[in-house]
């Protein structure tokens, strides 16, 4: 099963205008400490955060600018130096140069027009590299993105498409997690037991 995740966030794309007619974009490809629109799956729905921390090891060193996440329609890439990555306060950010095909004249444009404003990134965690809580007021479970192993690429998007496999590692993650707090109130019902085992024992004495 796949590891790789992918995860649209509502953050701005941006063409820089210039005087050298090179096509230019920018923007976030993930912010820190910012809650995720729901993301549901198998009847399971929980939001992300993103940790300050989590791209502290995390390897940028190939990382490509796509198109809705297609590996055939490539903008740039940090090797080629057309992709060029900062980690900031507010999370990671990315300039483009565009190469000069027909498909990137048309994002182009498109961002120009407004018509396509919002980005995506896909990335592998590290393991153990999430946390996961439950919030019963909410009713929904948190996810907590604390590591990341790889950032795979940065896309602009369309709009957000995701499929069960874009989220299978958060669900493995929420499956341990009810996994662990289940197997901790079995050790909380087995003490309990085993005190009014001793208590009655005691009694009888």
């Amino acid at each position: 099963m796949s590891n790789v995740e992918k995860r649209f966030i509502d953050v701005e794309v941006r063409a820089e205008s210039n005087e050298q007619e090179k096509m230019v974009i920018e923007g976030y490809a993930l912010k820190f400490n910012t809650k995720s629109n729901p993301l549901r799956s198998n009847d399971i729905s929980f939001v992300e955060t993103i940790s300050p921390e989590a791209l502290k090891d995390a390897d940028m060193e190939d990382v490509r600018a796509l198109i809705d996440h297609n590996p055939s329609l490539v903008l740039a890439r940090t090797t080629a130096d057309t992709l060029k990555l900062e980690v900031d306060e507010v999370g990671l950010k990315f300039r483009a140069e565009l190469a000069d095909t027909t498909y990137a004249r048309d994002l182009y444009k498109n961002i120009e027009a407004g018509n396509i404003n919002q980005c995506s990134f896909a990335f592998e965690l590290d393991e153990k590299g999430d946390s996961v809580r439950y919030n019963k007021e909410t009713r929904m479970y948190e996810r907590t993105l604390n590591s990341f192993k790889k950032i795979i690429d940065v896309s602009a998007v369309t709009y957000p498409a995701y499929s069960d496999t874009d989220v299978a590692p958060a669900l493995r993650s929420i499956e341990e997690a009810d996994k662990e707090a289940e197997q901790l109130k079995e050790q909380q019902k087995r003490k309990l037991q085993l005190e009014l085992e001793l208590m009655q024992m005691k009694g009888e004495q």
